[in-house]
């Protein structure tokens, strides 16, 4: 399970903790997992909102990831819900991009306030206008005379009379014939049928014959609990989180950066679970030797060993966690290509077109679940609370348009929930 010569994935660990020694160092081109933003010169950005509960989402990465020939720097701002409702979904995270020019770091920009992040309904700014003329004709002072006019009205009126009389008849009808339910025919005694009770409140009906055939039906009883609030019910928010005056953040650490290690030289515990799987399934055509230090026999077999299928049967989520496994500790996975993203299950749909200027969006990201023991909330609120996903997926904009008048540009975030 070789890595693709075509594609160049970067790495990135955890590194050291962010303390106030390192607070005049951190700018915009720092990578780190957790605190705030940095932005550029005295500019900020506040989080975002979720789009699924309206909590304001906390930093989880920021990755300063400029572009080969661009005059632009370029920071992507990862954002996460820790809401336990918001979990799993792709409206739980949003990532934001912003870039500047280079020779904007070289002049000195006053300070253009804080870049606010708009609400939810601010993306429906530009949907059509239905106007509010929808019930004009209702509101003219002549209304009800045209309904007065309308030759139809009579015939209404006509079949309104027909259907009072038909009701004043049918209920002067009685059926007096205890036989009238009865299959036996008219000279023929009858030994039982259903009667039908007009002066009963409800309906009703009696059945005639011997107390051991009559059929006892048992009444109904309500549902104890509400059905329709226990599907509606969610996990609810710690109190703790819940305050409005704590300002929450995960814990701030710098993040390394090292390209995937592409080696296919086998390790010691590789070796070590090849010989334990030979010696559970013995076959005579292996011709692997521990002491053989053959590296073309090894390798051959190791490869057999893997691409064996997985008793459970699901390849792809044994291909992440191996490719995972080749470098340990890892956190996230980088490279601008379709082809470089780990899937725990195939994607539903398209990607989609770029939100800002309709052209085609490239995978840039993932967000592995390693990282999930390191986003810890500062300061504590609740023991042992995690976030939870399966990996989080990142698709920028192809061209990564931009326009000097922008703030920020708004990416594409798939989440995958983790396979049970």
């Amino acid at each position: 399970m070789a890595c693709d010569n075509r594609t160049k994935v970067y790495l990135g660990y955890e590194d050291e903790y962010v303390t106030d020694k390192h607070r005049s160092l951190l700018n915009f081109t720092t990578n780190k997992l957790g605190g705030h933003p940095n932005c550029y010169g005295k500019n900020t950005l506040l989080p975002p909102q979720c789009r699924l509960c309206g909590l304001y989402q906390l930093l989880a990465l920021q990755l300063y990831a400029p572009l080969d020939n661009s005059k632009y720097h370029r920071t992507l701002y990862i954002f996460a819900c820790i809401n336990p409702n918001c979990w799993n979904q792709n409206k739980s995270w949003t990532c934001l991009r912003i870039q500047h020019l280079e020779d904007e770091t070289n002049t000195s920009v006053p300070d253009s306030g804080s870049v606010n992040v708009p609400s939810t309904t601010a993306w429906l700014s530009d949907a059509d206008d239905w106007g509010d003329n929808v019930n004009d004709n209702a509101s003219e002072p002549n209304g009800n005379n045209m309904l007065e006019n309308d030759p139809l009205q009579f015939h209404f009126s006509l079949h309104k009379e027909i259907d009072q009389d038909i009701r004043e008849e049918l209920s002067t009808l009685r059926v007096d014939d205890p036989n009238a339910n009865s299959p036996t025919s008219v000279d023929s005694p009858v030994s039982g049928g259903a009667v039908g009770r007009l002066d009963s409140p409800q309906a009703s009906a009696e059945i005639d014959g011997d107390e051991n055939e009559v059929v006892c039906i048992d009444t109904p009883t309500r549902p104890q609990c509400d059905l329709v609030s226990l599907l509606h019910e969610v996990t609810p928010l710690p109190l703790q989180i819940m305050n409005a005056e704590i300002k929450y953040a995960f814990d701030e650490i710098f993040l390394s950066v090292d390209e995937e290690d592409c080696n296919t030289d086998v390790s010691q515990h590789v070796r070590d679970l090849l010989v334990e799987y030979q010696h559970g399934n013995p076959d005579p055509s292996t011709k692997f030797a521990p002491d053989s230090g053959n590296p073309k026999t090894i390798e051959t077999d190791v490869e057999k060993y893997e691409k064996g299928i997985p008793k459970h049967g699901d390849e792809m989520f044994h291909n992440f966690v191996c490719r995972i496994q080749r470098n340990p500790g890892q956190l996230l996975r980088y490279s601008r290509d379709n082809s470089a993203p780990l899937l725990l299950y195939p994607l539903s749909g398209c990607i989609g077109k770029c939100r800002n200027c309709g052209d085609e969006m490239t995978f840039e990201l993932q967000v592995l679940p390693t990282i999930i023991p390191k986003l810890i909330l500062n300061p504590r609120s609740e023991r042992n609370f995690q976030i939870e996903f399966g990996t989080v997926l990142i698709y920028t904009c192809i061209r990564s348009c931009w326009s000097a008048t922008d703030l920020y540009r708004e990416e594409h975030v798939v989440v995958q929930a983790e396979r049970l």
